[in-house]
């Protein structure tokens, strides 16, 4: 049998990293929005359904994810001006 270790090291072992923040960590695929954030999940799926597409291409992704930016520089400016 294998070497047993102490049920708080095996809970360190196996707690992931929480991605607390809406842009992704690097990815292979180019994709900056994190869309399993959950402020992002329900305007993704909005979207989605507006598109009628169940998975996105990547031209469709890269679409939403300008999409977020530009909602995200306008919420910037308009908190600026107030």
């Amino acid at each position: 049998m294998g070497k047993k270790i102490p049920f708080d090291q095996a809970l360190q072992m196996g707690l992931k990293n929480p991605n607390d923040s809406i842009y992704t960590q690097q990815n292979k695929y180019g994709y900056r929005i994190n869309v399993n954030h959950p402020q992002i999940k329900p305007l993704y799926d909005r979207y989605k359904r507006h598109i009628k597409a169940i998975i996105l291409s990547d031209v469709e992704r890269f679409q939403f994810e300008s999409m977020i930016f530009r909602m995200i520089e306008k919420r910037k400016n308009n908190e600026r001006d107030t």
